[in-house]
């Protein structure tokens, strides 16, 4: 997929991929690319990947909530672009827990959340959860967002090191996501202006078996579309234990 720039002309290369895996009956994962309006003065790109929580029900919804409520509020919404992120944030937290109220069946939805926003050669990141954002850069990969779960939580504070919490029962208990409170804390960072030939991957913990330097491999060798799918094969090659997905983006 290629978008342009509208003072350089630039290329902006993207491409989204999502993959059930192989145990899963369900993909519970969701992506949203969202290019600016034609004709708008000061175009804003939006990239969402979201991961509804395997052990609720309807984790499915929960992401497509969090995908078209985030999506939604922030592109109506006016202002700086950190206070627009939070506005969809809290959109897509009261959609989630209003779907949950109105079915009876549905005692808890959640999900994880990860979005990546342009606006005027800046960029700026919000996140809840435990999918990822990466940035790559000099051929150096670093990772932009942190996990919102018990285990890292745990590490921060020195309880446990990092290779116990590598292989921590409970790794994948979230201490914060989407639509399982009335009110979300969201972080929310500005990261600064594009630099020519860095690249951002937004992908969900399906991923997580693939080490950094396969990582860098793939999303640095190959086409962001062919990459994004690339990411979720070898999920799959894996194990394939999860749902999968991964948006990249990358600019020349």
């Amino acid at each position: 997929m290629l978008w342009w720039r509208k003072k350089e002309r630039a290329p902006l290369l993207v491409g989204g991929f999502t993959d059930i895996g192989l145990t899963r009956t369900e993909n519970q994962d969701a992506f949203g690319i969202f290019p600016p309006t034609q004709g708008t003065e000061n175009p804003v790109h939006l990239f969402i990947v979201a991961d509804g929580m395997g052990g609720h029900q309807d984790g499915r919804e929960a992401s497509q909530l969090a995908v078209s409520g985030i999506s939604t509020a922030f592109f109506e919404a006016s202002g700086p672009i950190g206070t627009r992120l939070q506005a969809g944030y809290a959109y897509a937290n009261e959609r989630i827990q209003a779907y949950a109220q109105q079915h009876h069946s549905v005692s808890k939805m959640g999900t994880t959340c990860t979005t990546l926003a342009l606006a005027q050669g800046q960029l700026y990141l919000a996140h809840v959860g435990d999918s990822r954002a990466y940035r790559f850069r000099n051929g150096s990969l670093q990772q932009l967002s942190r996990d919102h779960t018990l285990v890292a939580q745990l590490q921060e504070e020195g309880v446990i090191t990092e290779e116990e919490a590598a292989s921590h029962p409970r790794r994948n208990v979230l201490v914060r996501a989407l639509g399982t409170m009335p009110e979300v804390e969201v972080d929310v960072v500005e990261l600064g202006p594009v630099q020519s030939g860095e690249t951002y991957l937004l992908c969900s913990d399906g991923l997580s078996r693939i080490q950094p330097a396969e990582l860098k491999q793939i999303v640095q060798t190959l086409a962001p579309e062919e990459a994004s799918k690339r990411l979720t094969e070898r999920a799959n090659e894996y194990g394939g234990h999860d749902n999968s997905t991964a948006v990249i983006v990358r600019f020349p």
